[in-house]
């Protein structure tokens, strides 16, 4: 499942964050600092996904920093997160949405749909087979204490047969990177096309310690309410 990082030598071989968040929604790194440290680790792109705002992906747009910057927000949903690629618009409900509703409106859209952070929680799985996300976030940095959510992760994206991607789903700045979603972007026609049929794995690690307690533990918790 993990593209062997020679690879990325030999093709058209991108590393790309699809988790971030900003000062603009709930994370604490300014977008200047987030562009900063992923080109400090080697990233060729990442997708700014704050919360109901497309602020901080105009904002990295805005710089020359030499990453591909893709669109893309976090949604709750009655299923989970969901994160929605790939559109410079927002959907019509700025906060909580249905699951499938919000899946059918991004696919008539053109966007790229991920369950993110999915074996944190109770599965729906009822909805996620009638309605099927594009990916599933196998890896996310921020997983509190162990590799068994991959694990998890990665037989929800069997199980749909859908891709498996990773993202940090960073809230500080230094773990911006520390997951990553490798895609063949064959012709260069990235980013969305390139998402759509050219993932060829993950690579990353879990963030530290103390960035993974402050953020993954809430999702647990929050998965219990």
């Amino acid at each position: 499942m993990h593209a062997p990082k020679i690879l990325r030598c030999l093709a058209l071989l991108l590393k790309v964050d699809l988790h971030v968040h900003t000062v603009y929604s709930d994370g604490r790194g300014t977008v200047e600092e987030v562009l900063r440290v992923a080109r400090a680790k080697d990233l060729d792109g990442l997708a700014i996904t704050d919360h109901a705002t497309l602020d901080g992906y105009f904002e990295a747009k805005s710089y020359e920093s030499g990453l591909f910057i893709l669109p893309g927000y976090e949604v709750p949903t009655d299923a989970g997160h969901v994160l929605v690629l790939g559109l410079e618009m927002l959907p019509p409900e700025r906060g909580f949405m249905r699951y499938e509703e919000l899946i059918k409106w991004a696919r008539d859209n053109g966007g790229f749909t991920v369950l993110a952070h999915p074996a944190v929680g109770r599965a729906k799985w009822d909805k996620w087979v009638r309605c099927k996300p594009d990916a599933v976030e196998a890896l996310n940095a921020s997983y509190p204490f162990s590799r068994y959510f991959v694990r998890k992760g990665l037989k929800i994206a069997s199980r749909l047969s859908v891709p498996a991607v990773g993202g940090s789903d960073a809230h500080y700045p230094r773990c911006v990177g520390d997951a990553y979603t490798i895609v063949d972007v064959g012709d260069l026609s990235f980013p969305l096309k390139a998402l759509k049929n050219g993932i060829v794995g993950f690579d990353g690690r879990l963030s530290p310690l103390l960035a993974r307690l402050r953020i993954g533990v809430g999702y647990m918790l929050s998965a219990l309410i």
